[in-house]
């Protein structure tokens, strides 16, 4: 008996020893294990970092704050919402230390909570407003804060609560809608934070943004004065924080200013605006202007490779840089603008993506989020701004068992410019041809950069080739490149992705009788332009598209963008038409997929609807998956497979998207339906 006991234990220890996980490359399912970091806040002290951690959608997808240790020991989680919360966000430490802010959502409202350092639970800020019919006060819904620079006020822009008299008739059923007449104003509030009593800032309203002067005695407060579908309007006011009554409309300010911060020893402040060339909606430069003589000065209006992206606006405490966030091909890093000569200087921080860029007050340390194809973003913190920072000890994102493939460069030549992209093979490329995914990005103003992608890493795992092009039109080559598809999308971009699929069937073990092209939003738009435009393709994937910029133009959220790739249609019916996949369905033959949220407004589900119909009466193979609750930004998310609040959208819409190119490759086309 002794020796079979014995026996079982040996057995028993040898099954309970830790087996090493397998290496392999994310599955559909896996994907519902991802979760991710972002927005890091350095702490005054520099000892420790607030970060705003997602949980897996296997998890609910919820963000929560997370408190990382810049000395290498453990990290904790701060927050924990429960029920109907959507989670934690956008923290900021209080300049003394004591206390972390940040905002929460709970029933469709947001408001802004503090949580102290010391111990105990966070407390919500009451912040409410009598409204002018005389309802009782009710609380308003935060959007966004800003912390004076000595601690004492917090600057609130927050939406008004909803008239009793419209939820009474809601209740009722009178619930028409008054269009453009029923909008919710953006008020301002200042919160003294030794009594967390608020006062708000009379006359001013439509609030996008404010900044606060380095001595904290007075905000810079950017208002919008018409509908933003007709056009920029931002206006620029001087607040006084002691006397909020206290206002001053500035002179000369762009319309199209976007952010703005003070500079440390003059009345002059540093802003994004739109590029004075002629270029997209949403194209930046960098400019400081002076308020006393309202000279406007434009820093990057000769800047050639490069774009600027305006989520970082940093000013050294001597006024002679700034920090701005710009993209050089497929890269992203911070570049340093000298404020006078102009002069500027991309930085190095050892990986090709960098964002989430933050400074402590002092310039002692900066944090940011890097990645790599290989590596998912995680946060780091450097000393110095010539040398890469060190990965803080936080939550791995990604499990340690998964495989990430490596990105590969490519470029190719077409009409005047040189075109950028990037191939990830799968390791079957070693020994024989394999297919190939073409994705193309959303925009037209975006771009793909060499980061880490989930769904690049599960297209890889199905043994198929991916292919990520930058065409004419996309951001981080200069704003000729970005205006070069002005009144000709689908043309110039469409032949330019299609010469580099050339340049890599010459030159990589691709198999070009397997092709597939994916794309979601711009990316499913130039899906319906190639639809109609080649048979090149065995199976195209197409997500929220704009199919037909007449419709597209008059449902959408906003059209102010859209105006200058096409003009208005009706008078440019010539323009918009050309423009419009719809345009060359009767030449259609590829099957296609669409993906489309049903709740989305940048491009509504009727440019999925439109081009179902034209494809089914034209004999098309085509499919249609729609998604409830799901907007633009949300199925853009599921479809790339970052995490979800969604439990199972993004897992269907990326096997629906896997089955049909796997059949379209095997040649088993599912017919229409009778």
């Amino acid at each position: 008996m002794r020796s079979s006991l014995y026996g079982a234990v040996i057995l028993l220890a040898v099954s309970a020893a830790p087996l090493v996980a397998e290496q392999h490359f994310p599955s559909n399912d896996d994907l519902r294990n991802l979760t991710s970091i972002s927005t890091p806040q350095l702490s005054p002290d520099l000892k420790s970092v607030v970060a705003v951690m997602q949980d897996s959608t296997a998890q609910g997808g919820k963000t929560h704050l997370w408190l990382l240790h810049t000395d290498g020991t453990p990290y904790r989680q701060l927050t924990f919402s429960q029920g109907e919360s959507m989670g934690e966000r956008l923290p900021e430490y209080l300049p003394d230390n004591s206390a972390i802010l940040f905002l929460s959502r709970n029933s469709g409202k947001s408001t802004l909570s503090r949580l102290p350092l010391d111990g105990g639970e966070a407390v919500q800020t009451k912040l409410e407003r009598v409204p002018a019919t005389g309802d009782p006060a009710a609380a308003v819904d935060v959007v966004s804060f800003s912390i004076s620079p000595d601690g004492s006020t917090v600057a609130v822009i927050a939406a008004d609560p909803e008239p009793a008299a419209r939820t009474r008739d809601n209740k009722d059923k009178k619930d028409v809608v008054w269009v453009e007449h029923q909008d919710l104003k953006h008020h301002l509030y200042l919160l003294d934070t030794k009594t967390w009593k608020p006062t708000e800032v009379p006359t001013l309203t439509d609030i996008d943004a404010v900044a606060w002067a380095p001595q904290s005695d007075k905000l810079l407060v950017l208002t919008h004065t018409r509908l933003r579908d007709l056009g920029p309007s931002t206006t620029g006011w001087i607040v006084t924080a002691s006397n909020p009554s206290e206002q001053k409309r500035i002179d000369g300010l762009p319309e199209t200013t976007r952010r703005a911060v003070w500079l440390h020893h003059s009345d002059r402040i540093a802003l994004f605006a739109q590029c004075k060339k002629d270029a997209p909606e949403g194209c930046t430069d960098l400019f400081t202007f002076d308020i006393t003589g309202a000279k406007l000065h434009n820093l990057t209006e000769n800047a050639t490779d490069i774009t600027l992206q305006n989520d970082t606006l940093i000013v050294d405490n001597s006024d002679r840089t700034a920090l701005i966030g710009a993209t050089r091909g497929m890269k992203r890093t911070i570049a340093q603008v000298d404020l006078e000569t102009a002069k500027t200087k991309l930085l190095d921080f050892g990986l090709p993506v960098i964002s989430n860029f933050r400074q402590d007050k002092q310039e002692k340390a900066w944090v940011y989020t890097g990645s790599a194809s290989t590596s998912a973003p995680a946060v780091y913190m450097t000393i110095a701004l010539d040398q890469p920072g060190k990965r803080l000890t936080q939550p791995d994102t990604t499990p340690s068992d998964w495989k990430a493939v490596a990105s590969k460069y490519v470029s190719w030549k077409r009409a005047g410019f040189t075109i950028e992209g990037l191939l990830y093979l799968p390791p079957q490329a070693t020994t024989a041809h394999v297919p190939l995914i073409v994705n193309v990005h959303g925009g037209p103003t975006g771009q793909f950069v060499d980061t880490y992608s989930p769904l690049t890493n599960l297209l890889v795992g199905q043994g198929w080739a991916v292919f990520v092009t930058n065409p004419r039109g996309s951001t981080g080559q200069g704003i000729a490149f970005e205006a070069a598809n002005k009144d000709d999308m689908g043309n110039g971009d469409y032949l330019d992705i299609m010469a580099g699929i050339d340049e890599v069937l010459r030159t990589e073990p691709l198999d070009g009788d397997r092709m597939a092209l994916i794309g979601y939003s711009y990316g499913g738009e130039m899906a319906g332009f190639v639809e109609g435009k080649t048979t090149r393709f065995k199976a195209i994937v197409s997500g929220a598209p704009v199919i037909d910029q007449f419709s597209e133009y008059g449902t959408e959220s906003d059209s102010y963008g859209d105006r200058w790739f096409t003009g208005e249609p009706w008078r440019h019916f010539e323009s918009a038409w050309r423009q419009s996949p719809l345009a060359y369905a009767q030449h259609a033959k590829t099957p296609f997929l669409l993906l489309q949220g049903q709740t989305d407004t940048t491009d509504p589900d009727g440019q999925s609807k439109e081009m179902y119909r034209a494809l089914r009466q034209e004999g098309v193979p085509v499919q249609m998956i729609l998604f409830p609750r799901e907007d633009h930004a949300a199925l853009g998310g599921n479809f790339s497979g970052m995490p979800s609040t969604e439990p199972w959208h993004g897992i269907i819409a990326r096997d629906h998207m896997l089955h049909f190119i796997s059949d379209a490759f095997a040649g088993k086309v599912e017919p229409n339906k009778p």
